[in-house]
């Protein structure tokens, strides 16, 4: 009797091995569907070969195959056993993964790279048959399970923590591929802990980090377990929305969740705030203190919390304290509330010196009718306050004062403001603000990979620096942060932005030397006096440059005039304010920008707002933005490579409008696909699906701007959004242009408004570009909240100019209008108006 032999033989140390015999292989290759009579479940091996043709080299190619397949299987279970490399292919086994394989044939055998290029996958079905004693996903995991169970560690005290820290690294698993950034096999792992009661009962926490994990709903099986230690750092977490779902109802009394995406993003640590209550401690921090609003002086209680008054008639008493680490309060009494937070820190950073330690304000708060903010480790500044200052902040100040029996009278005085100081008001913890912590931070959020642009913008306004100020109108604080930002990205910087920061010196080359590559500096609406005050920056040798809001900018009366002193420090320069500069000096038309620099507020205002509502819930508010005779057109050109039933629904609400007229069959469809008048295009508006655009890759070509017209074409991407979990979110490119007209003019209280509707409309829908596909979504896939009701600073500042523009009142008589009205602009005016009426309003206060 002959006895077949195998055509190859895999041999594992621990494990018998895998005949393979090929005779009776179904082959598949460049299909999207299979015979399922073909496939064999259960008891047998088959076998995937990746056709590479000699273009993937290395472990990293490895490794970007892995995760290229895993990235199609996601959600199901999938273990690759015995990868072999190959010089033009690569192969391995697989078994008992149905529903895996089904999606790589949606997929058409393709898998997708980094780089985009696609690489061919070939499937071999039963190509041997599994026998007992032969390698097991399963088997191997519960094998190493079981030995981690015996040496699990001791963390804080706590006894019983499971490490599963890069997982995948595990001995058992040398010819096996285990990832835990695919639900599917992160699901198994999580039950099997959670099964064995015999060892799960000895475990109190769980070390996660290291694992490429980007979903935690697999930790949902341990809900009402109450862990010690809970440790998911370094993975590829993203979701705020999907973190706190999957976590909602696991505890632990501390939580790592550093190193995951989701801790860089904006609204991060306002985003955990629906699972605070879950874990005692994040990342070290205790929950309460990830609060915007937090405060030492509201949430703790210490014995000795009452701390040492020091005044005018104690001050000799400062030496005391000189080497204290604990916080120290500085108290400035303002009973009638008369000045806002930005002018109590802009006066009291004119009254410190500059040559001391730097000073960061923490935890400031106004109550009981003062001030209060907490300062440490620079006794040196305070002893500055006490001694030299004598504890009185001198500031300039239009004093007005309103009486109903008499004129309004204003003078300009020095104004003085006395303070006291409260030394070692509270102990410092862990957890609590470290200036040069949040400095990085603040920075790591701004930093911009793709563009490798640092975007420090009001600093300030920076998410994580609600309880610090960081004054980067001292040169020596702005030297500081340059230079933390210098040595942090060195050579990846290439454009630097440091707009709306009260800048008065920036005198930084030395500073910026570290970043080699960088060539753009945005430096406008600063405080900038003085060429002279940038002049060191021309070291840098920078290409662009932009200065327009600055003091400086009104020395000049004529465009070539500013041009030729700017280019005098800085010989290299070929783009000035955001505008290019010929060799001649004079400026050069730009394309892809503004024909009028006049149209920047509008654009800037409009699009933004335009595409907040379009993508929320209220479209219909859209409606008042169209002429009643406006026309709406749209076109759709974007195909599909897999065209599934639930894609071609999907699609088929874009096709249903779209007037593509060279590919219209029926002709008559040509007039009914032009959508006239409001009510017409809000039909379309409605039915079009939920969208999520990305507003910081637009580009935005104003081509016509004057008093009849403005023409604005916006291009990007956006996201057609999945209609359900089970499905993915689609990238589409789009092009819309916007005719728009003034309708009415002189509106208004003051007759000065003009209101603009929309006339004409064009919509283009395609593929995006590669580079859009790159870049789409990589700063952050923000999750959107409307604050319209909060008045932000920015919206303040907005405000104070608009009603500057319309009132010509000098910005302190503006402010005081605004700050009564509660920044309400229509009640302002009236009470403007009032005071008008009743002539209260001096010459003085016009500018």
């Amino acid at each position: 009797m002959s006895i077949s032999r195998p055509d190859e033989v895999y041999h594992f140390p621990n494990n018998l091995p895998i005949e393979l015999s090929y005779k009776n292989t179904q082959t598949y290759s460049k299909c999207s569907s299979y015979d399922p009579k073909a496939f064999a479940q259960g008891f047998v091996w088959h076998q995937i070969i990746v056709q590479h043709h000699g273009k993937i080299c290395g472990r990293d190619g490895v490794q970007e195959i892995l995760d290229a397949i895993f990235a199609v299987v996601e959600g199901e279970e999938f273990f690759p056993i015995a990868y072999r490399r190959g010089s033009k292919e690569d192969r391995f086994l697989v078994r008992q993964c149905k529903a895996a394989i089904n999606k790589l044939f949606e997929q058409n055998l393709l898998i997708q790279l980094a780089d985009a290029s696609f690489v061919q996958l070939q499937m071999q079905f039963n190509v041997g048959e599994f026998k007992f004693g032969q390698i097991s996903p399963h088997t191997k995991l519960t094998e190493a399970l079981n030995r981690l169970y015996t040496c699990m560690e001791r963390i804080n005290g706590v006894e019983g923590i499971l490490n599963l820290c890069r997982f995948n690294s595990n001995p058992e698993f040398v010819d096996l591929v285990v990832n835990m950034g695919n639900r599917g096999v992160f699901d198994t792992i999580c039950n099997l802990i959670y099964r064995n009661d015999e060892k799960f009962r000895l475990v109190n926490g769980l070390i996660l980090s290291d694992n490429c994990i980007t979903t935690l709903a697999p930790l949902t099986v341990f809900a009402g377990v109450e862990f010690a230690f809970l440790d998911l750092r370094r993975n590829k977490l993203v979701s705020s929305s999907r973190l706190c779902r999957d976590l909602s109802n696991v505890k632990a009394d501390e939580i790592l969740l550093a190193g995951n995406p989701v801790t860089t993003a904006s609204n991060y640590p306002d985003c955990l705030r629906p699972i605070l209550k879950n874990f005692k401690q994040i990342d070290g921090i205790p929950a309460e203190n990830l609060s915007k609003d937090y405060t030492p002086l509201d949430y703790e209680d210490d014995g000795n919390c009452e701390g040492f008054r020091v005044d005018i008639t104690n001050k000799e008493t400062m030496h005391k304290f000189q080497n204290s680490s604990d916080w120290h309060s500085i108290m400035i009494p303002d009973p009638e509330h008369e000045f806002s937070k930005d002018e109590i820190f802009d006066y009291f950073f004119i009254t410190v010196s500059a040559t001391l330690s730097d000073i960061y304000p923490c935890y400031y708060k106004f109550a009981g009718g003062e001030h209060q903010f907490l300062l440490r480790q620079c006794f040196d500044q305070l002893k500055f306050l006490v001694d030299v200052c004598k504890m009185e902040m001198k500031v300039p100040r239009l004093s007005t004062h309103f009486d109903n029996h008499s004129a309004l009278s204003e003078i300009q005085i020095d104004k003085t403001l006395r303070y006291y100081l409260v030394m070692n008001i509270r102990p410092f913890k862990h957890g609590q603000l470290e200036p040069i912590d949040c400095i990085d931070k603040a920075l790591t959020r701004r930093f911009n990979g793709i563009n490798r642009q640092l975007n420090l913008d009001k600093f300030q306004n920076i998410e994580g620096l609600e309880n610090i100020v960081i004054n980067l109108s001292s040169p020596k604080i702005l030297s500081r942060v340059l230079m933390q930002a210098s040595r942090k990205f060195l050579t990846s910087c290439v454009e630097l932005r440091l707009a709306h920061n009260k800048i008065t010196n920036a005198n930084m080359s030395k500073v910026l030397s570290l970043m080699s590559n960088l060539k753009a500096i945005d430096l406008g609406n600063n405080w900038i006096l003085d060429l002279e005050d940038i002049k060191d920056l021309s070291l840098l040798g920078l290409k662009t440059l932009r200065l327009d809001g600055n003091p400086l900018c009104s020395k000049y009366t004529f465009a070539g005039e500013y041009i030729k002193a700017v280019r005098r420090h800085f010989p290299e320069l070929t783009k000035l304010d955001n505008i290019e500069i010929k060799n001649k000096g004079s400026l050069n038309y730009q394309k892809n920008f503004l024909c009028d620099v006049r149209g920047y507020e509008f654009v800037d205002e409009f699009v933004p707002h335009y595409f907040k509502v379009f993508d929320s819930q209220e479209r219909q508010s859209l409606k008042e933005l169209y002429h009643p005779n406006a026309i709406f057109t749209t076109s759709f050109n974007y195909r599909i490579a897999q065209m599934t039933t639930q894609n071609f629904k999907r699609i088929s609400k874009y096709c249903e409008n779209s007037r593509n007229i060279l590919k219209i069959s029926d002709l008559s469809r040509a007039h009914t696909s032009v959508h006239l008048g409001t009510n017409q295009i809000m039909q379309v508006l409605f039915e079009l699906p939920s969208m999520l655009h990305d507003t910081l890759t637009f580009n935005t070509d104003t081509t016509i701007y004057n008093e009849n017209m403005i023409m604005i074409t916006v291009s990007g991407v956006f996201y057609d959004l999945a209609p359900s979990m089970m499905d993915n979110d689609i990238l589409m490119g789009f092009t819309r242009t916007f005719v728009i007209i003034p309708v009415e003019k002189r509106m208004g209280i003051l007759n000065r408004a003009v209101k603009y509707q929309i006339v004409n409309e064009q919509l283009s829908i395609f593929n995006p570009t590669l580079h859009q596909t790159r870049t789409a979504f990589k700063c952050s896939k923000k999750e959107y909240q409307d604050n319209d009701s909060e008045v932000t600073v920015s919206d303040q500042e907005a405000l104070i100019v608009m009603f500057q523009e319309i009132t010509n009142l000098k910005s302190v008589w503006c402010t005081r209008f605004l700050e009564d009205a509660k920044w309400d602009f229509k009640k302002s005016l009236l009470l403007f108006l009032t005071f008008c009426d009743k002539k209260l309003i001096p010459e003085t206060a016009f500018i």
